[in-house]
């Protein structure tokens, strides 16, 4: 998966060494080594230049680096809004509505709702057109 090369490279320049991106990643040097090496193949240009001290940025690998960071970010947000949902237990549905919706359709959805996410209640607003409008723009 390329998400995880990207991060191998992230990390790498972060830490300035395979190893260390390679303990942090729980992956092996070699194995950094080889996602970062792909990924130049892939792509047709050299990312890093390695030496006895380290590594170190190429121009092309400099260019990259900002959108490569996005990425990363932009995975590790979808990751955590993921197990969010996931991890969703409790909590309080407001809902504004009218009794007649109240008394006819929401029973048989929310008991639906109930066996899936049992720890999560419900409170019901009951009013007219104005009401509902006004609990809206008041962010009730």
């Amino acid at each position: 998966m390329n998400i995880q090369k990207y991060r191998a490279f992230v990390k790498a320049v972060e830490l300035g060494s395979f190893t260390k991106a390679a303990e942090t990643l729980d992956y092996s040097q070699s194995g950094i080594s080889r996602m970062i090496n792909d990924l130049e193949k892939e792509w047709g240009v050299f990312l890093l230049e390695r030496g006895r001290t380290g590594i170190n940025l190429t121009s092309d690998g400099f260019k990259l680096l900002p959108q490569l960071k996005r990425i990363c970010n932009e995975y590790e947000i979808l990751m955590k809004q993921i197990e969010d949902l996931h991890n969703m237990e409790s909590g309080i549905i407001r809902i504004g509505t009218f009794s007649s919706v109240a008394s006819h359709w929401l029973p048989n959805i929310i008991k639906v709702f109930k066996k899936d996410y049992p720890k999560i209640d419900f409170e019901f607003l009951l009013g007219d057109y104005t009401e509902i409008e006004s609990w809206i723009l008041n962010g009730r």
